[in-house]
């Protein structure tokens, strides 16, 4: 019985805990925001990133073969991210300066915080 205990709370505090999850997952971005704009732009783009890939993977989920699901996913955010890039590359050139490799970190962040 003893063993069944131990087994259990090693699985809610380590392996299957959503808070320890998405708090590691968050991480990366709070080294960055250290301001107001920056936090407010990089938590837009993450917003925006994370709500668009998980609409578009609901909607593909069933067209896609479970062997090359995880790619596909991270494909898909990847260039969710690819175009938050850009954007803010070509209208918001002092964000992105100010930013600079933390938006590529949104895919990791998406991809372990949302759980695709």
């Amino acid at each position: 019985m003893s063993a069944s205990i131990a087994e259990r709370l090693r699985q809610g505090l380590w392996t299957e805990n959503p808070g320890l999850v998405q708090l590691l997952g968050l991480c990366p971005l709070l080294a960055v925001t250290t301001s107001f704009v920056n936090g407010l732009g990089l938590g837009l783009a993450t917003l925006f990133v994370l709500t668009v890939s998980n609409v578009l993977v609901s909607a593909t989920r069933q067209f896609i073969r479970p062997e090359i699901r995880i790619p596909m996913y991270v494909l898909i955010i990847a260039s969710l991210v690819t175009c938050i890039e850009l954007l803010f590359k070509a209208y918001l050139p002092a964000l992105d300066r100010s930013l600079g490799i933390f938006i590529p970190l949104i895919v990791t962040n998406c991809a372990i915080v949302a759980r695709a």
